[in-house]
Order: C-alpha cells, then sequence, then structure tokens
C-alpha cells in the first residue's frame, strides 16, 4: 500500500502554502545544489522569464540555479505574500530577490558588472506533498537588464540610440516584403 503521510494528503491551504514558500526560499538561500530534491519533484517542469528554456529535472535546475548563483553570489529569495490557487495544489508568490553581479551571466553570456538587482516576480507553482512538480515565473527582464547595464535607462541618450536603430531596422524588414 503506498505512503499516505500527512505531507503528500494534506489540502494545500494558504498557511501551508505560505509556509511551503518560506521552506523552499529557505532552503534556495543557502545556495546548496545537493537541496534541489528537498524542494523539486524529479519531474520538475519550470518556467522562468529569465532563462531560455524550459527546465525539466533536477539536472537541468542545478543548472539553471548554479547559473543565477555564479553570477549573484549574494542572491536571496524573500517571500512577499501567498496566494492559494484553485484546487489544493496549486499556489502563487510574490518574490523580492536581490543580489549583486559578481560573476558571468550564462546564458545569455553578459560579463559581471558589480551592479546590484533588485526586484520583484510572480511565481505560479503546483505541490506534489511538500515539493513543487511545476513552476512558472513572470518577472520584469526590462527592468532587471536596466538595473544591470544591460539595456539602456529609460529616456537616457542610450535609449534614443537604440530606437534609432531600431528604427532603421524596421525600415530595413518594411522594405524587404
Amino acid at each position: 500500500m503506498p505512503d499516505q503521510s500527512v505531507a503528500t494528503t494534506e489540502s494545500l491551504t494558504h498557511e501551508r502554502a505560505r509556509a511551503l514558500f518560506e521552506r523552499t526560499y529557505e532552503l534556495l538561500n543557502t545556495r546548496d545544489t545537493k537541496r534541489i530534491p528537498e524542494i523539486f519533484t524529479e519531474d520538475i517542469v519550470f518556467q522562468d522569464d529569465a532563462w531560455p528554456e524550459t527546465v525539466r529535472g533536477h539536472v537541468e535546475m542545478e543548472r539553471f540555479l548554479g547559473s543565477i548563483w555564479t553570477a549573484f553570489p549574494d542572491f536571496r529569495f524573500e517571500l512577499i505574500n501567498a496566494y492559494l490557487g484553485e484546487g489544493n495544489t496549486s499556489a502563487a508568490a510574490h518574490v523580492r530577490v536581490s543580489g549583486t553581479m559578481h560573476g558571468p551571466l550564462d546564458p545569455p553570456g553578459f560579463a559581471p558588472t558589480g551592479r546590484r538587482l533588485a526586484t520583484e516576480y510572480g511565481g505560479f507553482y503546483e505541490f506534489e506533498g511538500e515539493r513543487i512538480t511545476r513552476g512558472r515565473i513572470i518577472v520584469n527582464m526590462n527592468d532587471a537588464a536596466t538595473q544591470l547595464g544591460a539595456l539602456p535607462p529609460p529616456g537616457s541618450r542610450g535609449e534614443r540610440a537604440a530606437v534609432m536603430v531600431q528604427r532603421l531596422q524596421a525600415r530595413v524588414m518594411r522594405g524587404r516584403r
């Protein structure tokens, strides 16, 4: 008979969702890839706006998190709030992250800037017991890229130059039709 422990059969309440998120971010803040199986199921499917492909399984999750922790050795997650989804297996989290870019960010291949990143994101998750089995992170990548120096600030000369380049490209693209 399968194990019917409280952890796998307990309904997901707002309080339990908050506790699961707090535990998840506490473990992620240790930056220890050996703890990935404590947080994510082996068949995890995870999408993050900051990553170019869907993360599947522990090996890919280790690569994803390792890339973040290499670029931002002091990267921290902080739960702002938890929200209960429909049914008893899904929840959302409003999270603040911060860290200083002391290492390369690969992908996409950015060099360290020494700049601080501080932003918030929304995460949507499905749980199996105490672990995440599906995740989707939505983050303002324009804001993050501007903070890190990968994009020019709004209203700057750099932004105006980028707009001029885009207009030239648009003119060329219209001419190819």
